[in-house]
């Protein structure tokens, strides 16, 4: 009998893709032993391996349905809650010999422009006490981040260390940065394997953009003002992400690929949300809102004077939403 190794590959890939996310849902499986099946992503080249020795033989079928079923088994666990512990690709703040660089500044009025490139480390944001800028980093002798501010902005880029660390452990960097207390911000924040934090107080708040690569990401935006229509832009890629969005007026899109987000609304938010879904997975119908067109909204949407309006494409990813009494 002659095996279509292209249906065998494809009907691997699947059982694996749905049987994942199933186990942890019946409980067969624990949740944080799927989230670290990314960790088998060695198998894949022992996959290509074997299909190129056994080529010739009656089993040369082996090597790609090893490849199918370890992709179907990360993206698997992506769908059934995410991957854990991506960032531990970085070790050591400084590799033992952490240096540590600090600066600070004054904000004017208006707005504030931020922006963060961080590789391979630690970050967190809050929002200060007072009208000025502050900045901690601990890093590595080499790796001094280059640090640019006027009174209206602030740009913190870890120079050459962009590079996306998934195959060896890199050196980690520890940023906390401060932010003006009275000033709208303006975020615009990348990630690559590293663990951020940002929590934007109860100041205002005018557009948050961020690109998360094999990142953990929480975003605290529930106590922040919007005294104009605040704007969002989100990709996450291979990684999990929480936001917490504000009682005022937001718009925006959200893009998943192979990654998690839990979104926290306020308790009395209008909400909408446009869904575009691939191989993914959502809570949107068990969240309180009604299927309306493509997506899914509060009743007191359309009349509401303010209101968070939301598109999201979500490819092999999961969204779940949440409301203030049970976020953690």
């Amino acid at each position: 009998m002659r095996i279509d190794r292209s249906l065998l590959n494809w009907g691997v890939f699947l059982v694996a893709l749905g049987g994942v996310p199933l186990a942890v849902q019946r409980g067969w499986a624990d949740a944080g032993i799927a989230g670290e099946m990314w960790r088998l992503w060695p198998l894949i080249l022992v996959g290509i391996g074997l299909g190129l020795i056994l080529r010739w033989t009656p089993v040369a079928w082996l090597g790609g349905a090893i490849v199918a079923a370890t992709f179907g088994l990360v993206f698997g666990a992506l769908i059934a809650g995410g991957v854990q512990g991506v960032s531990s690709a970085c070790v050591g703040i400084g590799g033992g010999q952490a240096v540590t660089t600090q600066k600070s500044g004054p904000a004017s009025d208006g707005s504030f422009d931020l922006q963060l490139e961080l590789s391979c480390g630690d970050l967190g944001v809050t929002r200060g006490a007072t009208a000025e800028w502050t900045v901690k980093a601990e890093h590595g002798p080499d790796d001094t981040p280059a640090i640019e501010a006027t009174e209206s902005s602030l740009r913190i880029d870890q120079g050459g260390g962009d590079a996306l660390f998934v195959l060896s452990q890199q050196t980690r960097s520890d940023w906390q940065v401060g932010l003006p207390s009275e000033t709208a911000i303006n975020m615009d924040m990348t990630l690559n394997a590293a663990d951020g934090t940002a929590d934007l107080g109860s100041g205002p708040i005018a557009r948050v953009d961020g690109t998360f690569n094999a990142s953990d990401v929480s975003l605290d935006l529930s106590s922040s003002t919007t005294p104009q229509l605040a704007a969002l832009s989100m990709t996450f890629n291979a990684s999990n992400g929480r936001l917490s969005l504000p009682a005022g007026s937001v718009t925006g899109n959200v893009t998943l690929n192979a990654s998690t987000l839990e979104i926290c609304l306020p308790a009395s938010a209008e909400v909408r949300f446009e869904l575009e879904s691939t191989l993914a997975s959502d809570d949107l119908g068990d969240s309180g809102l009604n299927p309306v067109g493509d997506g899914w909204q509060t009743a007191g949407f359309d009349t509401a004077s303010t209101h968070i309006d939301l598109s999201i494409t979500s490819t092999v990813s999961s969204v779940s939403i949440e409301r203030p009494e049970v976020c953690p």
